[in-house]
């Protein structure tokens, strides 16, 4: 009794190609709803390394800004990263085990 109400509600030919219209948008078309959820995890998480790489620069930037400024601690860091020594220096090595 109910399904017959329910079918004469679908009977009007507008509903029926609305309901095929959307059934074609949602699963069947080149852009459908599941590739447009992926394409917005894929922006969202472009945006996120965006920002992970913009706080990387500002932090790096200050780096920069201070190696400029402060010679002692360019020297600090070449030592210590690069192993660069003075010519008249003799640098060892000692590495801990683990």
């Amino acid at each position: 009794m109910i399904f017959k109400e329910i079918l004469k509600k679908f009977n009007n030919k507008y509903i029926i190609a609305t309901l095929i219209f959307a059934v074609i948008i949602i699963f069947v078309d080149q852009y459908n709803l599941f590739f447009q959820l992926k394409n917005f995890k894929k922006l969202k998480k472009a945006k996120n390394q965006i920002e992970y790489y913009e706080t990387e620069i500002k932090n790096q930037q200050e780096v920069l800004d201070n190696l400029h400024k402060d010679s002692a601690l360019m020297e600090r860091i070449a030592r210590e990263k690069y192993m660069m020594k003075r010519d008249n220096e003799v640098i060892y090595i000692i590495e801990a085990k683990e």
